[in-house]
């Protein structure tokens, strides 16, 4: 429980829900962000090389971008330790510790990319906007959401019991939204492209002022690649 000199509160480590993590402090900052200060309750560990027991010395601060909570982007300030080998022999001086919450040197916790690729998996979302949730950059969001999407689709059993596949509506929503901001970046571009759709345009028609969203991707692809479909 918590009190007056204990370094650890359980109710705020339990929110946190990280085994073998400890929250330290928490605290919104000038970017209206949450931030969570962290320390793991490792107290000795062995040398990866030789085995032999180190000591410690001092930590570094290590900032991970962590899922959303309570509607603001959340990081985390983990106060890694350092420990030093005291073997002489030995090839490793210094060594950072590591724990499952993150591998070493992401920038998003195994919790947040998790989060990430069950929204894009099931919500109508965009990976630009789970970004901004996490306070990352596209790239850096989709790097980590590929890589556990590919490792999740690798899974034979994810198919077990599946009878029927079907084509989701939100994909032409999608495709809508992409036609809609080529129209609005391209827009000098929209009565030349038209000409390639489905049906014959009205003179002076753009492809924002009317039509099927089918003869608008038309459109548009002939546009991107010089093809009529």
């Amino acid at each position: 429980m918590c009190g007056s000199g204990v370094r650890w509160c359980a109710r705020a480590d339990a929110m946190f829900d990280v085994p073998g993590m400890h929250v330290l402090d928490v605290r919104v900052d000038e970017q209206q962000r949450l931030v969570v200060t962290i320390e793991s309750d490792q107290i000795e560990h062995g040398c990866p090389r030789c085995g032999v027991i180190a000591v410690g010395h001092g930590r570094r601060c290590r900032v991970l971008h962590d899922a959303p909570c309570w509607g603001r982007v959340t990081v985390v300030r983990w106060l890694t330790r350092i420990w030093r080998c005291l073997e002489p022999d030995c090839a490793i001086t210094t060594f950072t510790e590591q724990h499952s919450i993150a591998p070493p040197r992401a920038v998003l916790t195994v919790r947040a990319v998790r989060w990430a690729t069950d929204a894009l998996s099931h919500d109508d979302t965009t990976v630009s906007a789970l970004a901004r949730h996490l306070g990352v950059a596209r790239h850096t969001a989709w790097s980590a959401i590929e890589t556990e999407a590919k490792a999740r689709v690798a899974q034979p059993e994810r198919l077990a019991g599946v009878k029927t596949l079907g084509v989701d509506e939100h994909i032409v929503r999608h495709e809508a939204l992409l036609v809609r901001m080529e129209v609005g970046d391209l827009d000098r571009f929209a009565v030349a492209a038209a000409r390639w759709s489905w049906r014959q345009p009205v003179p002076g028609e753009t492809l924002g002022s009317g039509g099927s969203s089918r003869d608008k991707v038309r459109a548009v692809r002939h546009y991107r690649t010089g093809r009529a479909w």
